[in-house]
Formats: structure tokens, C-alpha cells, sequence
């Protein structure tokens, strides 16, 4: 059996924390800067440390390791490992694809790694990681992991409901003045990541109705293969209930899990947010 190990980043969240596979993975670990300070998963950050809502003058940002930390990273790990397929999240969210291609290149190390933009995050990552690993216990080759991998990522769809616009601010989706005026009123805008890139796709008064908008795009699809719901921090008004007797109703074969949102993603889209992502099963693994 290949010796391959999967590489992913902080951002990554995995609906079955116990997956098969789960001692191939590997974590780039990501930092967290606020107010001149830069945190680290190890100092027990927690989503809670974010604010809501950017005050002016401050700002919360991802800090991704540099292309020669990375490459470090990469090179320990091939003294275990003989290939290593490292998915990232988005490449239109962080710089972590890019800095990791560069790092590849550092060490010379194109033919035994590679590097695949997952276009999505959280636990569209997670479910590529666990996909991943799962294929690489049956046997599959780097090559043909990496190019299962990338069969699957246009079946991931990711919605966000982001009111603390100035997180997208900080990561070039939002104008300054675009950021603040929509928290000044109050707006809770739906975003989808089209090929991995924050699109607006309509506005909502508050996570309440976020979630019927969420239950009304789940309706869209026949076949889903997981359906999670990820719950940041002061989301009052969603009642869980609702969508998972949705689920249960509609897709009683299609599993269904609930997340906090991690820190790492609430550097991203904001603390205070809701996302859906699902799965669709492609309609090669159909039958």
C-alpha cells in the first residue's frame, strides 16, 4: 500500500472526528493576528475571542506560514511519509495554495507532492480529507487520489451568512466603506463560494430567515452524501431542530452533523455567522 500522508490547515473541519485513515493527516497549523497579538491553536484561542464585529482600528486577519516554514514542515514529513497530497482550503480565502506550491518548489519535491485547492473550507475541507484518506486505504496511488480529489470538489456547495463584514474586508471580498455600511445596517448578507470565491448571492434580515434560506437550498439537490451546519458565536434565533427534522425528513439516509465554527474560519467570514455545505454525490459514485 502507497505510504502517502494527507496535509491539510487549521481551517479544516471533519464531520466524523474519528475517520478512517485519521493517523495519515496532518495539520499546517495557521495563526490568528488581533490587536498586534498573534495567536496560535496551541495558546487556546477560542471563536469567542473575536469580536463580532471589527471596531474601528482593529482589525482580526489568518496568518498563513511562509512558503520556507512550509517548506520545513513538508521536508520532516517526508522523512515518514513517501508522497504527500496536501489539500488547502480555499485559494480565494487564504494564501496557504500558493504558499505551499512555492514551498514544493523550494524543496525540489514535484514528483512527491502534491497540491490540490479545495475551493471550499471547514467541513467541505474535511470531507475532502476524510474522502482522501479513505481512497488511499484502498490502495490508490498519489496521482489517482489527487484526481479523485478533484472529481469531488465541484459536488461541495457552501453557503455563509456573514454580518460582520469587515472580516470579509480584511480578506479583499468587501470594499471598507461597502463593510461598514452594511453592519451600520444591519445587514446579514448570504455568500456562496463560487470555485472558492465569496459571491453575494442575496441578503436576509437575520439568521432566522438565513436558515429558511438554507432549507430552501438544500431542497434543490436529490442526492447529498452529508449535510453540516456550521454555528457561530451570538447566532441567536436558529433552532437546529428545524433543519435537522428537515434532513431527517427529506434525506433520512443522508447524515447530518453540527459545528462550531473553529477560530481559524472565524478570522475569515467573521465569529458571529452561519454556514451550511453539502455534499452532493457525484454521479459517478451513483448506484
Amino acid at each position: 500500500m502507497p505510504n502517502i500522508a494527507i496535509i491539510t490547515d487549521s481551517t479544516a473541519q471533519f464531520p466524523n472526528p474519528n475517520f478512517l485513515g485519521k493517523e495519515l493527516v496532518r495539520i499546517i497549523p495557521l495563526s490568528i493576528e488581533f490587536n498586534g497579538l498573534i495567536k496560535t491553536e496551541s495558546d487556546g484561542i477560542k471563536t469567542s475571542d473575536l469580536p463580532s464585529y471589527l471596531p474601528e482600528g482593529n482589525f482580526a486577519k489568518l496568518i498563513v506560514p511562509s512558503p520556507i516554514e512550509i517548506s520545513e514542515h513538508l521536508s520532516s514529513l517526508l522523512k515518514k511519509f513517501d508522497e504527500l497530497l496536501i489539500i488547502t482550503n480555499s485559494a480565494n480565502l487564504s494564501s496557504l495554495y500558493q504558499n505551499s506550491l512555492e514551498a514544493v518548489k523550494l524543496i525540489q519535491a514535484e514528483t512527491s507532492i502534491q497540491v490540490v485547492n479545495s475551493q471550499t473550507i471547514a467541513t467541505g475541507l474535511g470531507l475532502l480529507v476524510q474522502s482522501a484518506t479513505e481512497v488511499t486505504n484502498k490502495g490508490y496511488s498519489l496521482t489517482d487520489t489527487e484526481r479523485y480529489i478533484r472529481q469531488l470538489i465541484p459536488h461541495i456547495y457552501s453557503l455563509f451568512c456573514t454580518p460582520g463584514m469587515k472580516y470579509l474586508h480584511n480578506i479583499g471580498i468587501l470594499e471598507f466603506a461597502q463593510a461598514t455600511i452594511g453592519e451600520m445596517l444591519n445587514l446579514h448578507p448570504i455568500f456562496t463560494l463560487e470555485e472558492g470565491y465569496p459571491q453575494a448571492i442575496c441578503k436576509v434580515r437575520n439568521f432566522r430567515h438565513a436558515q429558511d434560506y438554507f432549507q430552501e437550498f438544500i431542497e434543490e439537490y436529490d442526492d447529498l452524501l452529508h449535510i453540516s451546519l456550521l454555528k457561530g458565536t451570538h447566532t441567536q434565533g436558529i433552532d437546529n431542530r428545524i433543519i435537522k427534522l428537515f434532513v431527517q425528513e427529506n434525506f433520512p439516509e443522508t447524515p447530518f452533523s453540527e459545528h462550531h465554527i473553529n477560530p481559524f474560519l472565524g478570522a475569515i467570514v467573521g465569529p458571529k455567522s452561519l454556514g451550511l455545505i453539502v455534499f452532493e454525490r457525484p454521479f459517478s459514485l451513483s448506484g
